[in-house]
């Protein structure tokens, strides 16, 4: 128990010198949600009264709420009401909370009345020349070729969970420049729920028992994701 309470003074000291929470040392992995938008910024809009930044938050909260008690997951959210954060913002708090893992929602929009279900996205980057090539770029792209796989191999996770919730809605998984992850030293997606332009997607998004379930999907798909040497 002394050497236990040693090591735990020890790694508070490092985080707090390294300005990393207090709370990332005692979990064993940090995970950022994104409840995409807020404030001024509303996103698509599923009613006169519902935006996607009320969607998008209520699912995150739920997340938090269901992994409040685990011993080895810390969650932190990007927002934790309605209010404006910034894409440098955002990424801020995912240097600065040491993520191992971080996940962004949002609601799709577009593609006509008919286009449907969810669309899990993670970064891409450009892998440089041989003769463009240095040591130190190659290291850089041995790591961001570690988290595409990882953040890959946690998007498969969640779409095997969230087809629970949108059966035969999957869009698959989808890699494209997206400014949110680009930056990002960490494994990352972007998870687009459903889309607020088809009429069964928006009723279902408005459901707060949807909410619930989509949450919980999320739930446990951060659990398989480490539970099965995510971000080890």
């Amino acid at each position: 128990m002394i050497r236990k309470s040693k090591n735990f003074i020890h790694a508070a000291v490092l985080c707090m010198l390294l300005g990393f929470p207090l709370s990332a040392a005692a979990a064993g992995h940090m995970v950022v949600i994104d409840p995409g938008h807020g404030g001024s910024n509303m996103g698509v809009t599923l009613s006169r009264s519902v935006h996607e930044k009320d969607v998008t938050l209520a699912i995150a909260r739920l997340v938090k709420k269901s992994l409040s008690g685990a011993k080895d997951i810390d969650i932190r959210l990007t927002r934790l009401d309605d209010k404006d954060v910034s894409t440098t913002d955002r990424e801020k708090i995912v240097q600065r909370s040491n993520a191992d893992l971080f996940i962004s929602l949002h609601v799709n929009a577009g593609f006509g009345q008919n286009a449907e279900g969810y669309e899990i996205y993670s970064s891409s980057f450009t892998v440089p020349s041989a003769k463009e090539s240095n040591s130190k770029e190659i290291v850089k792209n041995m790591e961001q070729t570690g988290y595409l796989n990882d953040s890959v191999r946690f998007g498969q996770i969640v779409q095997k969970n969230i087809r629970r919730v949108f059966p035969r809605k999957g869009r698959g998984l989808r890699n494209a420049p997206i400014l949110v992850l680009e930056s990002l030293t960490t494994p990352a997606v972007l998870l687009e729920i459903g889309f607020a332009t088809n009429l069964e997607d928006k009723k279902l998004l408005k459901d707060e028992k949807i909410q619930k379930d989509v949450a919980d999907a999320l739930t446990e798909s951060i659990q398989e994701y480490f539970s099965t040497g995510g971000a080890s």
